[in-house]
Formats: C-alpha cells, structure tokens, sequence
C-alpha cells in the first residue's frame, strides 16, 4: 500500500497563511478533517469512496473539506482538494468562506484543467 504525499497549488500557501491569520479555530478544524481523510486514503479507500460530513464533491473530481468540529460558532470554510489515484498525491488547491466560494471554485476548474492537460 502507497502513503499519500501533498503537494500545493501554486497559489494555496499564500492564501492558506491570510486564511489561517483571520480564522484560525476554521484552520484547525479543517486540517483534522483533512488527517482523517489521509488516514482513510492510507489504509487504503479509493478517493471517491471516502464518505464523512465534512466532505463535499465539488466539479472535476475535486473535494471541499469542510470545518465541521469547531467549536463555537464558526465561519463556514473549505479546503479544497484533488485526490490524484494514480500518482497517490492529494493537490491543496485552495482555502475559503462563503464570501470567496465562487471564485474558489472557479479556482479549481482552472487548476483541474491545467492539471487535465499536463496528463
């Protein structure tokens, strides 16, 4: 069985950092739910198979991840994410509210189709 490595979209680092500042128990929550869905990836469930609360299809195959486990009143965020199969890497592509959803969708389109054609 493979272990899952992460790579970053070329802009996720600086928008994870800002996000990270404003929202930070967001931040927190998101990242434990994104150790439990390597966890599942590691012993071994297919992506698409992967099922929790915190997880939302999104276009192209591509995950949000969710802040579900804060505590408190928390902003709604995702973390979304593409879990490539073949080459075993989950791609941070970006993180957001729902003030920048759009754009973060949008975001991932152009980074699945920049992806897609580099195939």
């Amino acid at each position: 069985m493979s272990v899952w490595r992460f790579e970053e979209s070329s802009f996720f680092a600086s928008k994870f950092k800002k996000y990270q500042k404003k929202h930070r128990a967001e931040t927190i929550a998101v990242l434990s739910n994104l150790d439990t869905y390597e966890k599942a990836l590691n012993s071994g469930v297919k992506p698409p198979l992967i099922r929790a609360g915190f997880i939302h299809p999104e276009p192209q195959g591509v995950v949000g991840i969710d802040q579900k486990g804060t505590k408190g009143k928390a902003r709604q965020t995702r973390l979304y994410i593409y879990a490539c199969e073949q080459d075993h890497v989950v791609y941070l592509i970006t993180i957001g509210d729902k003030n920048s959803q759009k754009q973060d969708i949008k975001d991932c389109k152009e980074f699945m189709d920049r992806f897609r054609k580099k195939e």
